[in-house]
């Protein structure tokens, strides 16, 4: 077997959470890998979102960008308050609130425990719309929104903010207080959910590595019994 072959030892917890699921494969590299069930070439992520979506899930896109938009909506006060009720033009003034410290995180964690979630959120998009620009919230598109901000609004998230239980959000925003320039890094690619049950997904082909990141954050996950899964998608 050749380098290239050899496969990831993952923990065993990572393992015993992996499923796999087939596609046919197209024979070409890159987004177009598979086909999906309507014959169209598809991508890894397609095929995943589709197999949960004919389970009758519904699928939200939640990876780094979301939870970096998230972390930072929910701590709008405490990291960016020159912005509120401040409206400009000039993106510099998106400087982030260095001198705040893990335990102003924490002491406002505790008031989100006790918030309706997506009440509290909805809260936050209201304030930071009647302020000024931040990059985390209003620079890039994500799932084919124009900026995070909007994906927010979108009725896939708004269900999102419905379902989860605030213990499970706030376990979430408390590992990224630990550090919050990295550690959104290696969310899983997609939170599925149904009428008995939310679970974090990540997406992978069928030798790919995970990255220490990802793997942490798998960990994190099973160790909190957060429902978690790796699915793999397999050519056949």
């Amino acid at each position: 077997m050749s380098f290239a072959e050899t496969k990831q030892v993952l923990p065993e917890k990572i393992t015993k959470n992996t499923i796999t699921i087939t596609a046919p494969k197209t024979g070409e590299l890159g987004k177009n890998y598979f086909y999906c069930t309507n014959g169209k070439n598809c991508s890894t992520e397609q095929i995943v979102r589709e197999y949960y979506k004919n389970k009758g899930y519904q699928v939200m896109r939640a990876e780094y960008s979301f939870w970096k938009g998230i972390f930072v909506l929910s701590f709008l006060d405490e990291l960016y308050p020159q912005t509120l009720n401040t409206k400009s033009e000039n993106k510099f003034i998106d400087i982030e609130n260095k001198n705040v410290t893990s335990e102003e995180l924490s002491q406002k964690l505790n008031l989100i425990k006790k918030s309706n979630i997506q009440n509290f959120i909805n809260t936050q998009i209201a304030k930071h719309e009647q302020g000024s620009y931040i990059r985390w919230l209003d620079e890039w598109e994500i799932e084919g929104y124009k900026n995070p901000t909007e994906y927010f609004k979108s009725f896939i998230v708004q269900e999102f903010l419905a379902k989860i239980d605030s213990k499970t959000f706030c376990k979430i925003l408390q590992h990224t207080i630990k550090d919050y320039d990295r550690n959104p890094v290696g969310t899983p690619d997609y939170i599925i959910w149904n009428n008995k049950q939310m679970t974090f997904v990540e997406v992978k082909r069928k030798n790919e590595t995970l990255k220490p990141a990802q793997i942490e954050w798998g960990e994190f996950l099973i160790k909190n019994k957060i429902p978690y899964k790796v699915l793999r998608v397999l050519p056949k």
